[in-house]
C-alpha cells in the first residue's frame, strides 16, 4: 500500500476517467485547433466574384472552398442566385439548394469539366 503513495504511484494506479473529463479534454483540444478567417486580397476577391457571376450567367459548375472554424469545406454546384443584401450565394448541388455566405468563400474554381473556349 505504501508503494502506491510514493512518487506518482497514486495516480498511476488509478486509470479511470470520467466521461465529463474526457469531453472537457476533447473540447479543449478542438478549441486549440480553431482556425482564423482568411482575408482575401482585392485581386482574389475580384477573381472569385467573376467566377461566381459566370457560373450564374452561363450555368457552369464551380468548386468552392469554404472557411470552417475547424476545417475547410468544399462545395460543388451551379450558382443560381446572388443575394447582395444578405451577401450570400445560392448553389444548386447534388444534395439540393445551399446558401453560402460571401465571407466564407476562400476560393472558387470552375470544375474539371470546364474548358475556356
Amino acid at each position: 500500500m505504501t508503494g502506491k503513495l510514493q512518487g506518482n504511484g497514486l495516480w498511476e494506479s488509478s486509470r479511470m476517467m470520467l466521461p465529463e473529463h474526457k469531453e472537457a479534454i476533447l473540447n479543449s483540444n478542438r478549441y486549440l485547433q480553431k482556425r482564423t478567417r482568411v482575408q482575401l486580397d482585392e485581386q482574389e476577391l475580384e477573381r472569385v466574384s467573376r467566377i461566381v457571376m459566370e457560373s450564374q450567367q452561363e450555368g457552369r459548375e464551380v468548386a468552392l472552398r469554404l472557411f470552417g472554424e475547424y476545417e475547410e469545406h468544399h462545395l460543388n454546384g451551379i450558382v443560381v442566385r446572388l443575394d447582395p443584401g444578405e451577401r450570400r450565394v445560392c448553389l444548386r448541388t447534388d444534395a439540393g439548394m445551399e446558401w453560402v455566405l460571401w465571407r466564407d468563400i476562400v476560393s472558387a474554381e470552375f470544375t474539371a469539366g470546364y474548358t475556356d473556349d
